[in-house]
């Protein structure tokens, strides 16, 4: 009797199994692992898109190069970032700037330098208060950073012109401007850097 209700409870689940729903097939082989691509490629090219935008974002926004430069001052050119694929003479004239929110009064900045035109290994000294910083900077597309006083007083000085004269930019992350400027050799040009009011 134990060893009939046993086949019989088997037959009975066996039966059950039979009248459940067969599970709903795709129609194309792995369907669900490329809907599954799909999604995550998606994902990652919107991620991509958003992040993108935050880097994209150049001198072009404020005119064509010639006119950035000109203009002296810009608040969208980013560190390092080339203007001109020849030695362009900028048509602008070595000048002072003095640098407004560079930082906390007693702290530090970080000054960027470098050339935004054709690079031609020009060389410059920086002094901040007088004093040597760099003796020798060789001036290239990728920007040296310099940490200095906020108050202070940086000075560049033409060291090396291998020809068309030494044009660079500078950069203070702090106020996110970037100044345009030229030097003759044996010349100066001076940044006065003042904190946040």
């Amino acid at each position: 009797m134990k060893k009939y209700k046993q086949n019989h409870q088997q037959i009975y689940n066996q039966n059950l199994d039979n009248e459940q729903e067969p599970a709903e097939q795709d129609i194309i082989p792995h369907q669900a692992f490329i809907r599954k691509s799909i999604w995550i490629t998606s994902l990652i090219l919107i991620g991509l898109a958003i992040i993108g935008s935050f880097f994209t974002t150049s001198f072009n926004d404020e005119g064509t190069a010639e006119e950035v430069v000109a203009n002296r001052i810009s608040t969208s050119t980013a560190a390092g970032e080339k203007l001109f694929t020849v030695e362009t003479n900028t048509n602008i004239e070595a000048r002072d700037f003095e640098v407004t929110n560079a930082g906390s009064d007693g702290g530090e900045a970080r000054m960027l330098i470098w050339d935004f035109n054709k690079v031609d290994l020009d060389e410059v000294a920086i002094f901040v208060d007088g004093t040597p910083v760099k003796e020798k900077l060789i001036l290239t597309e990728n920007a040296a950073a310099i940490s200095i006083p906020v108050p202070s007083q940086v000075t560049i000085r033409g060291v090396k012109d291998i020809g068309g004269g030494i044009s660079y930019a500078v950069k203070f992350p702090n106020n996110e401007k970037t100044y345009f400027n030229v030097v003759p050799v044996g010349k100066l040009n001076t940044y006065t850097v003042l904190p946040r009011p």
